[in-house]
């Protein structure tokens, strides 16, 4: 069946959008609507949303007495992994200790915490992994992720954990996946490196955006894998982009293949950390987009656009 966004009535609770101003925040704060979700920003002043500071701050100088949350979308913090280990002090204090400090808060007033987490709790040796499956990260902020994972699982009995794959968008200039490639093209490069090596199973934003509205709807709880339906290789992705721009462009652009580790980054990344949807979408009823049909959509855009 094909899933529907609905708002949440007024006897459900509003949705509390932590880091709304963020990439994902952004979007389910708008597909949402200012009626049935409160947000709030932190670098990114936002109208209508409420400051939070999570390191200085303490959640509750920001609930008030007539605020009705049902649930609390944490998706604020440091989502780098190469910030995450350049300065681990720093963010651990974020994307650990403030995060215990609001889930506390959550707990104690009854709102459901809904983490948003990532594939990078896995190591990327199997790929293709279910919610059962054991974590084992390699990056801090992989490390990061988990900790919080098993704070919620052993001081709440009612929690949402959402593990995000490489989450995509289709705004020029939004920096994901295939709009820094388009970026590239249309900038007139003559030549991508692009990794060989690296699985994942990327999402669009606006699949995200509708998981996160389908499981607190549904009231959801435990571990969801929030993922695109197939697995592939990046420079898969990148040759499918490519190929469909054919049709419409004259290309002349050089592909050079490498290692993910190729790279100069400060940590080694794990290679395969494809993860299965297949509980999201039994537990919702939610239709994943393929990348090809985003790919189509968006030259069409950026076309146009020209």
């Amino acid at each position: 069946m094909e899933y529907s966004i609905k708002p949440a009535s007024a006897n459900q609770g509003t949705l509390l959008i932590l880091g709304a101003s963020s990439f994902v925040g952004n979007r389910l704060y708008h597909s949402v609507g200012m009626q049935s979700a409160v947000g709030t920003f932190y670098k990114n002043t936002k109208k209508q949303m409420r400051y939070f500071d999570s390191v200085r701050m303490n959640l509750n100088d920001i609930i008030g007495v007539s605020d009705n949350f049902s649930h609390a979308v944490i998706l604020l913090g440091d989502t780098q992994p190469n910030s995450c280990i350049t300065d681990i002090a720093k963010s651990n204090a974020v994307n650990v200790e403030s995060l215990i400090r609001i889930i506390d808060v959550l707990i104690e007033k009854d709102i459901t915490p809904v983490f948003i987490s990532s594939q990078f709790v896995f190591d990327g040796a199997a790929g293709e992994y279910v919610e059962e499956d054991a974590v084992n990260p390699i990056l801090v902020y992989g490390r990061q992720k988990v900790h919080i994972e098993e704070y919620l699982e052993k001081h709440s009995e009612k929690y949402l954990v959402l593990r995000l794959a490489n989450v995509y968008g289709d705004s020029p200039g939004d920096g994901t996946l295939f709009t820094s490639w388009m970026d590239k093209v249309f900038g007139g490069a003559t030549q991508i490196t692009c990794a060989s090596d690296q699985k994942f199973s990327p999402i669009y934003i606006e699949d995200v955006v509708e998981a996160i509205i389908a499981t607190t709807n549904n009231d959801c709880i435990g571990t969801y894998h929030v993922a695109g339906p197939q697995r592939y290789a990046r420079v898969e992705l990148l040759m499918m982009l490519l190929s469909k721009l054919e049709k419409y462009i004259e290309l002349d652009i050089a592909v050079n293949t490498c290692s993910i580790n190729d790279f100069d980054l400060p940590e080694r990344r794990p290679i395969d950390v494809s993860m299965k949807p297949e509980k999201l979408v039994r537990d919702t009823g939610i239709r994943l987009n393929e990348p090809s049909e985003i790919c189509d959509q968006m030259i069409h855009d950026y076309l146009v656009q020209r």
